[in-house]
């Protein structure tokens, strides 16, 4: 197993860093694309091109997707896990609930990275690990928690449900894929995944895809596509297996805390959303809790 990193910071944070970005900014394409896309059809036509772009990776950097036997239905599996079944829970979900509950509700997903972790015996995390993982979650709950889009409004909760669901299969599939990616280069265990994933989800969605109106959707639609598909997911998933290889489970998990604080960064650019004092402290406890959990020694 190669040795995980633990600070300085690195090529694996930064890789990290870009990722939460693109994933920031990932729900409001996400959400903009409903108005022209069945939520299923889109997820579907989303990892058809994110399949495609891990692919074309793979050949052009002159690898292979052979695995030994073992890893190979190991990649599958991890496959089926992030790419069919959390996909089909977060694509529904955020369709059935606001982005402020989404985002909240995924920020769980590092704290049962982090108990399953210690639950297994993967990670006895420090007491400085633990102060970390807090300090982030509780941030994330004050900056969404203090701003507009949380419900809890009968009609959300199916919504909210599914999200839930989603995060605790992406922390499932955190801690399946973090010893694997420890013994098999992470472009071969994405590509397998996709190749393994990405069918069921297209056969979930055949019924949408069929219906969909392709040939009206306009020039941004496309674009969205390409952003989601191309970008968040074929290059995001390579990005996020990479950091699991370097830093294990546990420290790549907590970065995601930092996600819907780049989303609200970006609507305050953009959108000309202001912040409350209580979102500032919020935002700036997400950050420290990151850094904190990320360099603290097991």
């Amino acid at each position: 197993m190669p040795p995980r990193s633990r600070s300085p910071l690195g090529v694996a944070d930064l890789v990290l860093a870009t990722l939460i970005v693109v994933w920031g900014a990932n729900y409001s394409v996400i959400k903009a694309s409903f108005r022209f896309f069945s939520p299923l059809a889109f997820n579907a036509a989303r990892f058809t091109l994110a399949t495609l772009t891990v692919l074309i990776l793979v050949k052009l950097s002159g690898q292979s997707l052979r695995l030994p036997p073992r890893e190979r239905k190991q990649a599958a599996l991890a496959g089926l896990l992030a790419n069919t079944v959390y996909q089909l829970f977060f694509i529904l979900g955020l369709a059935r609930t606001t982005a402020g509950n989404a985002a909240l509700i995924q920020a769980t997903m590092p704290l049962q990275v982090a108990v399953l972790s210690h639950i297994l015996g993967r990670e006895r995390l420090s007491v400085r690990a633990w102060v970390g993982v807090a300090l982030a979650t509780g941030g994330l709950g004050m900056l969404i928690v203090l701003r507009q889009g949380v419900s809890l409004e009968l009609r959300h909760w199916g919504g909210d449900a599914l999200m839930l669901a989603a995060a605790f299969t992406w922390a499932c599939y955190t801690l399946y894929a973090d010893p694997l990616l420890a013994r098999a280069p992470a472009m071969r265990v994405t590509g397998i995944g996709f190749l393994a994933g990405a069918p069921p989800l297209i056969l979930a969605a055949f019924p949408q895809l069929v219906t969909q109106q392709w040939g009206k959707l306009p020039l941004a639609a496309w674009g969205a596509l390409a952003f989601s598909g191309g970008l968040a997911i074929g290059l995001g998933y390579l990005g996020w297996n990479y950091a699991l290889r370097q830093l294990g489970s546990t420290r790549t998990a907590v970065y995601s805390n930092a996600t819907p604080v780049v989303a609200a960064v970006t609507a305050w650019l953009t959108l000309g959303e202001r912040w409350t004092p209580g979102q500032v402290v919020g935002a700036a406890l997400v950050l420290v809790g990151v850094i904190i959990t990320r360099t603290a020694r097991k």
